[in-house]
């Protein structure tokens, strides 16, 4: 007889997804049972990354064949999540449930908070604890953060400083001694993640961009297009770029620009192991992302990261610098960095995703 499921897992970003995989694998090797939800709020490489990290399809799709890339497709997508959550809720689908688990500091993740407690299910946050020093910076993810904070009841926090900012939480708060993209990594280097491997021989940088307070932002946008430009003058650039940035750069003088710079090369977003590879083979990486920031962290790959706040400290003061969006800072890291190689490092094989599996395991078996 099928057991049925008393967790609902919801996912809504790629990001997320990468995040979510190895905890979803351990679920299975543990036999917990579950169903999986997404948002809609992403879609892109979603049927890569599934057959990647060998993950189920989803249970429901609340919002099917959509790519959020600007306000108004934000604001589309948010009327029909609400239209289809509240379906679910009316009919009972969503209230079976004892835990909902949402990950990180995305809209997806806030909106599902809202509607798990609304559903009476216990709230539970993965990669919890993460504090920037400015509630409007990075804006909206901070007050996303903690809002879901006031929201769960059980909170996974990755390191000491995200536990000791959980310090007047209510409810669990679990240290699970790292983050879930250390296991996501692990799965995609294979043998490779033991390290003490040369890498950078690729000799371009890797440029990545998608943040809302970048794209959003007329004056940081022209800063940043400016700077990869520069960087281009002195290496081979390699610039993935997310759907929002795509339709962001569209709208812009810059396509054009970046276009026809016969030193940049003009990416679109890739399964995770294609982009991990492409880490590899870069002198230096130049991102806004947070997961970008972590994954750099563990390899040991020099990345400077394009803004002027980070509520993640991986790699600060190592291999990582915060460059507070000074074109002096960057260029002075790309001169540093330009066809330098690195060593990659081993990743730890402790897995926070099991941590987070046992835990559950314990109150829903």
């Amino acid at each position: 007889m099928q057991v049925e499921a008393r967790i609902l897992v919801t996912v809504g970003t790629k990001a997320q997804f990468i995040k979510m995989a190895p905890v979803l694998k351990a679920f299975d090797q543990a036999g917990v049972v579950y169903d999986l939800v997404y948002t809609g709020q992403h879609s892109e490489t979603f049927s890569l990354l599934e057959r990647t990290f060998g993950v189920r399809t989803p249970d429901q799709v609340l919002v099917p064949n959509i790519e959020v890339t600007t306000k108004q497709g934000m604001l589309s997508w948010s009327i029909k999540f609400w239209r289809a959550v509240w379906s679910s809720i009316s009919a009972g689908l969503w209230r079976k449930y004892q835990y909902g688990l949402v990950h990180g500091d995305t809209i997806s993740a806030i909106y599902c908070a809202i509607a798990m407690r609304l559903s009476g299910m216990s709230v539970v946050h993965i990669e919890a604890g993460l504090r920037s020093k400015s509630l409007f910076d990075p804006f909206p993810e901070e007050i996303i953060r903690r809002l879901i904070s006031k929201i769960a009841s059980v909170h996974f926090a990755p390191d000491n400083l995200s536990v000791a900012n959980m310090k007047n939480a209510r409810g669990d708060v679990i240290h699970t001694h790292g983050n879930t993209m250390r296991d996501a990594l692990r799965m995609a280097l294979g043998e490779k993640a033991d390290g003490d491997i040369e890498c950078g021989q690729g000799k371009y940088a890797l440029v990545s961009m998608h943040r809302n307070e970048n794209l959003s932002n007329a004056k940081a946008f022209d800063s940043l297009m400016k700077m990869v430009i520069e960087t281009a003058q002195t290496s081979q650039v390699k610039f993935v770029l997310h759907p929002a940035t795509r339709s962001r750069l569209e709208k812009s003088k810059w396509l054009p620009l970046l276009k026809k710079n016969l030193n940049i090369e003009l990416l679109q977003r890739m399964d995770y192991p294609d982009f991990v590879e492409l880490i590899m083979g870069c002198s230096f990486l130049m991102t806004d992302g947070g997961s970008n920031q972590e994954e750099a962290a563990m390899l040991g790959v020099p990345t400077i990261i394009l803004r002027k706040n980070t509520e993640r400290m991986d790699g600060i003061g190592d291999n990582v610098v915060l460059s507070d969006l000074s074109s002096e800072a960057v260029g002075e890291f790309v001169q540093k960095h330009c066809g330098k190689k690195w060593t990659i490092r081993a990743i730890e094989k402790s897995s926070p995703s099991i941590v987070i599996s046992q835990w559950l395991a314990k109150r829903v078996n």
